[in-house]
């Protein structure tokens, strides 16, 4: 590993969970796209983008860290002298979104090198893929590179071309693991339960007739990815209708993604009665942390949908209901993590040749938001978005990856992992989710069938 630099501080319960599940080959990185449309006269070449990519640095001080113990349960974040840019940006010729996604869902980072934990590749129409490590941050946080990197585009010349493409990180101070803002001891009720799923006989338990795909047989990265593109008029139907019902686009689209699933496995409804979700939720309304900086404040709501192929709306508002009221307990499940007492490799391991957990998870991050700022002018502008992640050996078996773009579109990652079900499966679940889709916003029934 080389001279040991700083430690900035050690990692928090979630940072070293990701840390382990990616030390152990269960993880790879998450992912966030953005294409930048530049000015005329002006392009997105290596001079440019590295000049911007200093500013980026001086500002996020999780770009300029690396770990050390990422094999220990004491994991910490430890400051390099200098970052080569040349070595984590790489030009591609291609325009291919969705081939750049599985290519860098493959490829997990070597913790043990003098690299940062991110990298970016650059396709040919300008479109930015960057790729970090999970400790570092949230999806969210892939949205504030993305924002950080335009303000520097849209500055210029703030610097002289680098006469070297060495770079020294910023020696601001990380963001608190969310332990360290706020409270995440969990219920004594919590504990109760949570004690009970794991002892208890499967049979007992809520996820003995749910739906979550194939057991964890297949440790494999590789990773499907299928992109839905949804155009702004589209998404302005689908958003009208979910606030005339109560419901949010997370809500929604996870009504019609249980819907979907649950047409697909209507054939084995007497071995499934439901179907195991998660909704990741951020935190940072709670903790206090901008959507600006890298952090990993988030939690999740764990749900058990039954299996049923009409779309409701009033089951959309039930599952808004419930995530505005998960909220402020949720950070109970980060609570829960001390109850492993740093063995997280038994717990990761203990999973392989198991039921998964996961059926389906949906990740929505939002709209992209950015200034509009074209006061001088002719600028720098975001193009279309992407999202998604790896967690596939042990994820759940179907994960929906969401974000929008500034002209209010919205681009649907759909992710599975190679073992986690069968490819026609997941062919069937894209065709069927994006006719669903267009089914809800042409009807605008309150109930929908989405039955084959």
């Amino acid at each position: 590993m080389g001279e040991q630099g700083e430690i900035v501080r050690p990692a928090g319960l979630m940072e070293q969970y990701h840390i382990t599940r990616h030390a152990l080959g269960f993880d790879s990185c998450v992912l966030s796209a953005a294409q930048f449309v530049p000015p005329a006269g002006s392009s997105l070449d290596e001079t440019t983008l590295f000049c911007a990519l200093r500013k980026v640095m001086e500002s996020h001080p999780a770009l300029g860290v690396r770990l050390a113990g990422e094999h220990s349960t004491t994991s910490c974040y430890e400051r390099l002298d200098k970052i080569y840019l040349s070595q984590v940006v790489e030009f591609s010729d291609s325009c291919d979104l969705k081939a750049a996604f599985e290519a860098q869902l493959l490829r997990p980072f070597d913790a043990a090198s003098t690299l940062p934990l991110w990298r970016i590749v650059v396709l040919n129409d300008n479109t930015v893929c960057f790729a970090w490590h999970h400790c570092i941050g949230d999806g969210i946080s892939g949205l504030a590179f993305h924002r950080a990197l335009l303000a520097a585009l849209r500055q210029g010349g703030g610097h002289e071309p680098l006469e070297t493409d060495a770079v020294a990180p910023s020696t601001n101070a990380l963001i608190s693991a969310m332990e360290a803002t706020v409270d995440v001891t969990p219920s004594w009720r919590k504990i109760f339960l949570e004690v009970f799923e794991h002892f208890a006989p499967g049979a007992w338990t809520r996820g003995a007739s749910a739906w979550t795909g194939k057991p964890v047989e297949n440790i494999s990265l590789q990773t499907s990815v299928r992109l839905i593109e949804f155009p702004p008029d589209n998404v302005s139907t689908f958003l009208t209708l979910c606030r005339a019902h109560k419901a949010t686009l997370t809500s929604g689209l996870h009504v019609l993604a249980i819907s979907v699933l649950s047409a697909l496995v209507s054939t084995e409804a007497e071995k499934y009665k439901t179907i195991s979700s998660y909704i990741p939720i951020s935190l940072r309304g709670l903790t206090g942390a901008s959507n600006d900086v890298f952090c990993e404040h988030l939690s999740a709501m764990h749900t058990y949908p039954r299996v049923n192929p009409i779309f409701s709306w009033d089951e959309a508002s039930r599952c808004a209901s419930a995530l505005r009221s998960c909220t402020p307990t949720s950070v109970e499940e980060v609570g829960m993590l001390k109850f492993l007492f740093g063995k997280y490799a038994a717990f990761f391991k203990g999973k392989v040749g198991k039921k998964r957990q996961g059926g389906l998870e949906i990740s929505n991050l939002g709209p992209f938001e950015a200034s509009s700022d074209r006061a001088g002018g002719e600028t720098w502008t975001i193009g279309r978005t992407g999202f998604a992640q790896c967690d596939a050996p042990l994820g759940s078996a179907i994960k929906i990856n969401v974000v929008g773009d500034p002209l209010g579109g919205m681009t649907i990652a759909v992710t599975w992992g190679v073992g986690s079900i069968e490819n026609s499966f997941g062919e069937s679940f894209v065709s069927s989710f994006r006719d669903g889709f267009a089914k809800v916003i042409s009807t605008k029934a309150d109930e929908i069938s989405l039955a084959g």
